[in-house]
């Protein structure tokens, strides 16, 4: 058991110079029973036995918790003598992880789907079933189902565009455009359901139109989502603010929405751009698909190389803002 070659590779994993290491024993060199174990294994089971797989081996490496395919071979001498046994790590990690991403993300679509189309069916159910004997029944039935609908076809919308940020396949038409125009023009498509809930959406625009070059459509997604989730989680009467400005010393427009709505938690912050994250507080405050903030982080960084960024403090309100280079 012991050591007479690694490569660079095994020495960063285990934290060992394989010149000084020489000769010294696999347990104290890599201090996993277990992989241990499995060398002296090989070894011992001789010609007929020459090499096994390993489907995944765990083990904790510099604190770190990592997942290995290890394929284990004997070395055969001369007289067919068993001389020493070779161990490759293929580090399987980042493979584990994102296949445990892949089944989170259809788990989390499948229920996200799940709640519309089982509002939706139940209203049919009772249409169906005439359950719905006056005239004002219907109606209300009708605009719930529509509501539903509309929120099932954001939500395929938000996957769609996400997945295509991601996968490189969505087209961007980037070109010089005002940035003035693009929020004032948000900020009239979310009044009206600012309204409803009486709040105060107040734009301060500066006169001059400062130019971006980005893609339209996808900037203006950007914004009216993050004024959208500000007229959402705000409680009636509050106020939103959208701000446009400038920093001309790093060359950079700055478009800021801010509310005094609910905030977010501390320890929630790291996650909000997560997909389907929402804020366990704040579900019964308004119903949502938890990719609006994802998307919107997409767009501006994966996009168009900009920086979002989120300052909030819970029960005081929350101020998101996005920077985009102006065009030279």
């Amino acid at each position: 058991d012991e050591l007479v070659l690694a490569n660079s590779a095994a020495e960063e994993l285990f934290g060992f110079q394989c010149e000084v290491a020489l000769r010294e024993s696999a347990e104290k060199l890599i201090g996993d029973a277990d992989l241990v174990q499995l060398i002296r294994e090989t070894r011992s089971h001789g010609r007929r036995h020459t090499q096994r797989k390993v489907v995944e081996h765990t083990c904790d490496c510099n604190g770190e918790t990592r997942s290995f395919r290890v394929t284990l071979s004997a070395i055969v001498g001369a007289n067919d003598e068993i001389t020493g046994a070779v161990s490759v790590l293929h580090d399987m990690t980042r493979e584990r992880e994102i296949a445990k991403m892949k089944s989170e993300f259809v788990s989390n679509v499948s229920h996200e789907l799940k709640t519309p189309l089982s509002s939706i069916k139940a209203y049919v159910e009772m249409l169906t079933d005439g359950e719905a004997e006056d005239l004002a029944t219907p109606k209300e039935f009708y605009e719930i189902i529509a509501t539903e609908t509309d929120r099932l076809h954001r939500l395929i919308e938000n996957i769609l565009n996400i997945s295509q940020i991601e996968s490189g396949v969505i087209k961007v038409v980037r070109e010089p455009m005002s940035l003035t125009g693009v929020v004032k023009q948000a900020v009239e498509v979310a009044r009206p359901q600012a309204m409803l809930k009486h709040l105060s959406l107040d734009a301060d625009l500066p006169p001059m139109y400062y130019q971006v070059e980005a893609d339209h459509d996808m900037i203006y997604q950007a914004v009216l989502n993050l004024i959208s989730n500000a007229v959402k989680y705000t409680p009636d009467n509050g106020a939103i603010k959208v701000n446009l400005s400038v920093d001309e010393r790093r060359n950079v427009a700055i478009c800021e929405v801010a509310d005094t709505g609910v905030g977010i938690p501390e320890e929630a912050l790291p996650n909000i751009f997560e997909k389907f994250y929402r804020v366990q507080k704040n579900n019964c405050v308004a119903k949502g698909t938890g990719l609006g903030l994802t998307l919107v982080k997409h767009i501006v960084e994966s996009v168009h190389h900009g920086q979002v960024l989120v300052q909030s403090e819970e029960g005081k309100g929350s101020r998101f803002s996005f920077e985009l280079p102006l065009v030279a």
